[in-house]
């Protein structure tokens, strides 16, 4: 089986899971994410800095109340748009921002000023430049390796901040059943890893690993 089909079958797999799973912890999930999301953000993003974060919605693990903590601790949070061609643009999050459907997927996205990633990695006078990535995955494993939706997006949003300098740090949402042993997910060119895991119970460092 190539690495395209065991990535399906995988992500197949955990979404039947998620979509399994008791809506009360899933919920209740919400609270012990935007904590450890919280620590793992004031370790990596200046006082007022910027960050990325998404919501997550229906089965995956959810993230208002983590976008709520970090707006509340004075962080600029930007949700991502999508673009033709798989690419990302960024809108800044507040409480109450109105959402509506994506002409290119699936998903709601906020509704307001745009930003390039180009934009968004470098900055303003009235804005500091990106300084980390909270980004949704479907699982991790133990050394950074990530199974998204498929779309490629996130890929292709951490190549292009490659290819102007940036590594800003990164750390993935899932639930702790979805962090999996060592070389348990597929990857293919595109990939690229993530160094954090926010799961309810943990926040746990994945890459790189300590020497």
């Amino acid at each position: 089986m190539q690495a395209a089909e065991e990535k399906s079958a995988l992500r197949s797999a955990i979404w039947a899971e998620r979509r399994a799973a008791d809506p009360e912890r899933r919920a209740a999930a919400g609270e012990l994410l935007a904590a450890h999301g919280l620590e793992w953000a004031l370790a990596h993003v200046p006082e007022g800095g910027t960050l990325t974060a998404y919501l997550g919605v229906g089965a995956e693990p959810p993230t208002a109340p983590l976008l709520e903590r970090l707006h509340s601790a004075g962080l600029r949070v930007f949700l991502p748009v999508c673009l033709p061609e798989r690419q990302l643009a960024w809108v800044q999050w507040a409480p109450g921002i109105p959402f509506a459907r994506s002409r290119f997927a699936p998903v709601q996205e906020p509704v307001g000023p745009v930003l390039t990633t180009e934009e968004l990695a470098t900055g303003d006078g009235a804005r500091s430049p990106l300084a980390a990535v909270l980004l949704p995955a479907t699982a991790l494993d133990t050394e950074g390796r990530r199974l998204g939706q498929g779309g490629g997006y996130y890929d292709r949003f951490l190549a292009r901040l490659e290819g102007l300098g940036l590594r800003p740090p990164t750390a993935a949402v899932v639930f702790d059943n979805e962090v999996l042993p060592a070389e348990a997910v597929p990857v293919e060119a595109l990939d690229r890893r993530v160094g954090a895991a926010v799961t309810p119970s943990a926040l746990r460092a994945l890459w790189p690993k300590p020497s």
